[in-house]
Order: C-alpha cells, then structure tokens, then sequence
C-alpha cells in the first residue's frame, strides 16, 4: 500500500511482465491426425493464456514438413531461424520426424515428439528431442500385460513378419529376449513373399495358445488375421497401433491392440478435456489431440521455469523432474534420457469391434476385477 493524501491510500500494483513464447506444430496438414493434434494443442495454449497466474504467453504456429524427409528438415531449419520459436512439437510420423532432429540440435532447440517411435529415435541422448510415448523399442506394452494379467495363456505364438524384419525384430525381441511374456513362447516366421495359411493352421491346432503378431504393416496383419480366422483359431489375439487401418479392422475382429494413444471421449481421466474439446471445436477429439494437448502442457511448464532462458534450457528443464499429464505420467531415464516406462505411462488398450477400434482402458487397469 502506498499512502497519497491524509486519510488517503490506494494499492500499488506491481507490473506482470510476461515472456512470449511460440509453439510450433510440425507435420503435414492433409496427414490423419494432424488436425486432431492442431485442435488440442490450440486448445492447451488458449486456456494456458488465460491463465492469471502466468509468466510466459503462447502462440501456436503450425508448420507443413511437406512430407519427404528432406522437407521435414528444410522446414525444421526455418523454425530454427526464428528466435521466438521455443520448442517444437513433431507431430509427424516416422518417415518425417528423424529428418527434425539434426536442425533442432544444431540451434538447441526442443523437439517433442508425441506420435514417432522409430528406432531412429533411440539416441535422443545426443539431440534435443524427448520422446512423450513408450515405442517400439519395449514393444507394445498393453497388450503384453493383457496377456500377462488378463488372458494368462499357456503359451504364445509370436507372428514375426520378416516383411517388415527391420520394424518388428523390437517387438519380437522385448517378448522374447527379455521375458515381458510370463507364458511359454514360441516364435513363427514368416517369410516376406509367403502368406499366414501354413502358420495360422499350426496355430490353430492349440486352440489355447495367444497370438502377438510382430509385424507392423496393415495389410500383413489383415493377411495374418483373416488366416487365423479361416483356420479356426480361438485363443487371444493381439498387436500393435501400427496396424490400425481399414484393411486390418475389417477382419480382425476381437483382437486387442496395444497403443501410444488414448480415447478421450472414453477415458475417464480425460473427460474434462473432451468436454473442453467438444464445446471449443463442435466435435470430438480424435486421436493424438489430448496427447498434442499434454504436450504443449509439458513446454509450458518447462518455459514458465526457465524464464528469459528461453529454448536454450528447455530441454535440461523438462528432465528434471516427471510431470503428470492427462494422458500419461512423463519422465526420462537420468543416463539415456529416454522415456521411461512405468505406472501410468505405458498405454492403452483398444478391442477391434464392428470394424472399429474401441477404447479398452489404461494400461495400469489391464487385469483389474471391476
């Protein structure tokens, strides 16, 4: 308070100095899920902003890779260029993402990539990304505890579909090298010119053992499906997210899928979110758009922490200390500075119905009596 007058006193308003930060989304407009991840991340900035209690105002700017690789890196360059673009948030696919990494590095700016988990992705170590999703690299955790808390079968056939050899060998080897599968395994080849008859009739033969098909491709994993379902099989079935396209979910009916993703519509941690989605947007958030939502969250509470320091300090600020998302819980191994699996962090289960892919649970609830 300061006093002006006799009797007289009115209060002293200290000035609220804000840094403005720009959030870059980097992908392709036409791809499937960029629109998903543009509607939540604007979402997570607007209420950000609205926020009193702020020290750091954001701007989302979104950024076309222009598909190829080399696209990908010539845009990632010019974002580079822009000393108010703090962090950058990947929302492309493998084929476009890696190609990010050398230009974000050299200007020590923070990548985050919500949706990539190719291997080329493992050394984030030695650039400036942070991967916000379990990948490829422990396999498809979901279904790996469905099968080890739900199902609990005798043995388990996995399906390595050497179409797809370079993508699938990581998947092939958590389940088996490293024992995430409490059954009996057994790995089937097959070979990348052959189809699944030979190996879905030596399935179905014990019609008690699971299946984990390894491959990644779509249309493969339709061929492995419709196989095992001509010959009869029965027990469980599952795979990874990668497979989640038209052909597979018009024959694989009641096979689990393991993904990086959650349903926000269904989830019930993510209610408040869809809510806010829906009342904003006028429809339903797809997916990736609350993970795009977390991760504009994640920069934020990084920017607000480093202050002037801008993106330069970033990334050293985000490993700190795990953050708790709506989505998932975010934090990195000290010596890698990979993410770190764990409680609430491994993903989520979805059940192919009707054609569709249809929201299971989390992770932490597979096998839970409820």
């Amino acid at each position: 308070m300061v006093a002006v007058g006799p009797g007289r006193r009115v209060r002293e308003h200290r000035l609220r100095t804000t840094v403005r930060s720009v959030v870059a989304l980097l992908g392709d407009p036409d791809g499937p899920f960029f629109t998903a991840h543009r509607r939540g991340a604007l979402l997570a900035v607007e209420q950000h902003n609205q926020d009193a209690r702020r020290t750091v105002d954001l701007v989302l700017r979104t950024a076309d890779d222009r598909g190829p690789a080399t696209g990908s890196a010539e845009t990632a360059a010019r974002l580079t260029a822009d000393p108010d673009v703090s962090v950058v948030i990947a929302a492309g696919p493998n084929a476009t993402v890696p190609a990010a990494l050398g230009p974000c590095t050299e200007a020590r700016l923070t990548l985050l990539v919500t949706r990539a988990d190719t291997e080329d992705l493992d050394n984030v170590n030695t650039t400036t990304a942070l991967v916000l999703r379990p990948t490829l690299t422990i396999g498809p955790p979901a279904v790996l505890r469905y099968l080890n808390r739900a199902v609990e079968p005798a043995h388990t056939v996995i399906v390595h579909d050497l179409a797809t050899e370079v993508e699938s060998r990581a998947t092939v080897h958590i389940a088996t090298g490293y024992g995430m599968l409490e059954s009996e395994t057994v790995v089937e080849e097959v070979a990348a010119d052959a189809d699944f008859t030979g190996v879905a009739r030596r399935i179905a033969a014990r019609p008690g053992d699971a299946v984990l098909f390894g491959g990644v491709s779509p249309d493969r994993a339709a061929a492995c499906a419709r196989a095992l379902r001509d010959a009869g099989h029965r027990g469980a079935r599952v795979a990874g997210e990668h497979v989640l396209t038209t052909p597979f979910l018009a024959v694989g009916e009641g096979w689990r899928i393991g993904t990086g993703y959650t349903d926000a519509n269904a989830d019930s941690r993510t209610k408040a979110f869809a809510a806010a989605f829906r009342a904003r947007h006028g429809q339903p958030p797809g997916p990736w758009a609350a993970e795009a939502y977390d991760a504009v969250r994640f920069a934020a509470h990084g920017l607000a922490a480093v202050g002037d320091d801008g993106r330069s300090a970033l990334r050293s600020e985000l490993l700190r200390r795990p953050w708790q998302g709506i989505t998932r819980r975010v934090s990195f191994d000290a010596a890698s500075q990979f993410f770190e699996a764990g409680d609430d962090s491994d993903g989520f289960l979805y059940r192919v119905t009707g054609g569709a892919a249809r929201f299971v649970t989390r992770f932490d609830d597979i096998g839970k009596k409820t």
